[in-house]
């Protein structure tokens, strides 16, 4: 600082501009940052910021509040469930399995915990009876097919590869309620499973067109999908 009284400090600067260099880390005991050449020792002797040997410096420093995100500079990959593929093993191989449905004949073995734990209708029908020791229950009103797709909903979580096969068309015509989304629609409400309504529903509605519309809206009414009725109202006013 000017210790003449004129006010000429040397100033370098105000922090009026953000640090070109970006925010500097003292990593250890003698870490320098700043210009070493910022007034040469002659001109310093013989000015007047010196007097009587001492100097005065005033500083103002800026301290930049960060902190370092460690998951960008390292990370570990977690790999997607796979509680699915585990449970859809279950399924497959019929390890375990307790109870036999008879569909139409064709026979399914699962277990009755993973039944209950996924849908409240099962859960009911299977240990609130008065036999609650059963082995075997007969499905009156589902296709093996449709069954089958149910299985896998509830064991892996998703569609099975011949509910994703239906082609789009099949919605089109006057038998939308025989195709197999159609019917597994009408087993999820059935079974109370909202997820795999939600999926049917999805499904539906990309096939919603004039001509299909009525029929989708009469399947979205009679199986309370009550998303898929909105898009078929919606798309109806709209468009007839």
């Amino acid at each position: 600082m000017d210790q003449s009284g004129k006010g000429k400090h040397k100033v370098h600067s105000h922090f009026d501009r953000s640090l070109e260099s970006g925010p500097y880390t003292l990593k250890y005991r003698g870490s320098m940052w700043g210009y070493k050449r910022f007034f040469r020792r002659a001109l310093l002797e013989t000015s007047d910021y010196l007097k009587d040997d001492c100097l005065i410096i005033n500083c103002t420093v800026g301290v930049v509040v960060s902190a370092i995100d460690c998951s960008r500079l390292h990370s570990i990959q977690v790999p997607e469930s796979d509680i699915g593929a585990h449970f859809g093993m279950l399924l497959e191989n019929m390890e375990g399995s307790d109870i036999t449905f008879d569909v139409a004949g064709e026979k399914f073995h699962s277990h009755k915990l993973v039944l209950a734990a996924r849908s409240p209708v099962f859960r009911s029908e299977i240990f609130d009876g008065v036999d609650d020791q059963k082995k075997e229950m007969v499905i009156t009103d589902l296709e093996p097919r449709v069954f089958k797709a149910l299985l896998h909903f509830i064991y892996r979580d998703t569609l099975s590869e011949d509910v994703e096969s239906v082609e789009s068309s099949s919605a089109s015509l006057s038998s939308v309620s025989e195709t197999l989304i159609a019917k597994l629609l009408a087993a999820a409400d059935r079974y109370c499973l909202e997820r795999l309504k939600l999926m049917c529903e999805s499904r539906l509605c990309k096939n919603i067109s004039v001509n299909s519309v009525a029929k989708i809206l009469a399947l979205a009414d009679e199986y309370h999908a009550t998303e898929l009725k909105a898009v078929c109202l919606r798309f109806a006013a709209e468009n007839l």
